[in-house]
């Protein structure tokens, strides 16, 4: 029986990273919020039983100082080349070719995300060719195959609100079965960070314990420390 795979897809950490935080993040900010989403979203696939995890990272010359600070225990493999689809699409084929099946992507910007998430995603891909996490945002914060699937990469306008509605229109034509996880918010615009930190602050890290790294940073984000450009 093949080993069920998680990959977590993501660029490596730098200032460069998350650039529409800028007007309330500095560089230094943005880059330690990048690690702080990727470590937490670790932690929380380490979690899932039998299941085999990987970090696919770009851009590949910024790989050795990945691995050197997530640690030892998990495999970094390089996105290729191209869009988001091409990208998410090789790394499904590789994990395949690799014996995997069923396969997870998952973004790190989605604190919310929970080991049972993760498991319940796995478990709804015995019966369905394909998984999907909906983003409130429009496109999708995890995707889950029990086989390799190009089509619903193909014609999606990437970054945009209709990633998600797009993508299902794909499954639809090619007679795919899908299901739905729940709706989640992903972290990428400066009132989706600041909501975060308000939730933080009302019901502290007992409400959200598999964001540990991610509630340390937002318990440093001090007023004087936002607006920072």
């Amino acid at each position: 029986m093949s080993k069920p795979a998680i990959a977590i897809m993501t660029r490596v950490p730098s200032p460069a990273g998350k650039t529409r935080l800028r007007d309330i993040l500095s560089p230094e900010r943005r880059e330690d919020l990048q690690w702080a989403f990727l470590r937490d979203t670790l932690e929380k696939v380490r979690q899932v039983r039998g299941c085999s995890y990987y970090i696919a990272a770009t851009p590949q010359e910024q790989i050795p100082g990945l691995a050197a600070s997530t640690g030892t225990g998990v495999e970094i493999i390089p996105q290729a080349e191209g869009d988001l689809g091409t990208r998410m699409l090789g790394i499904i084929k590789e994990m395949f070719r690799r014996g995997h099946a069923p396969l997870l992507l998952v973004g790190t910007d989605v604190p919310a995300l929970t080991p049972a998430c993760l498991e319940r995603a796995i478990g709804l891909l015995k019966n369905c060719r394909l998984v999907f996490g909906p983003a409130r945002d429009g496109g999708y914060y995890l995707i889950g195959m029990s086989s390799p699937e190009s089509a619903v990469f193909q014609d999606i306008n990437w970054g945009t609100g209709t990633v998600l509605r797009q993508t299902l229109a794909r499954c639809r034509k090619n007679n795919l079965a899908y299901k739905l996880l729940g709706y989640l918010n992903d972290i990428d615009r400066p009132e989706d960070l600041m909501a975060l930190k308000e939730h933080f602050s009302h019901k502290g890290l007992n409400e959200l314990p598999i964001a540990r790294h991610t509630f340390n940073f937002l318990c440093g984000l001090s007023a004087s420390k936002t607006h920072t450009k």
